[in-house]
């Protein structure tokens, strides 16, 4: 890794908002804890949309009548999925 460092510029609005949620007054002791902070929270919130389409997959397959139900190959069904969730296939 080149540089492990981030340079970010705020101004206006954003940079007083950053300064009430920073130092003495704030929550936060520094802007990187907060950034760092924000970027956690955000990873957090990808990963639950994640599971959260799982969930919503496998309920509405739940809907669906034992009759409904055809067999298919691992390969064809691993195909669909990952076309589905919109990634490569990697055979």
């Amino acid at each position: 890794m080149a540089n492990p460092n981030v340079t970010l510029r705020v101004s206006g609005s954003l940079r007083s908002h950053l300064e009430e949620c920073t130092g003495s007054s704030g929550e936060y002791e520094t802007p990187s804890e907060y950034l760092r902070d924000l970027i956690r929270r955000d990873m957090e919130r990808k990963d639950s949309a994640k599971w959260e389409r799982v969930r919503s997959s496998l309920n509405e397959g739940l809907r669906f009548e034992e009759s409904e139900f055809k067999p298919i190959k691992r390969h064809e069904f691993k195909s669909r999925a990952l076309k589905r969730n919109g990634l490569k296939h990697d055979d």
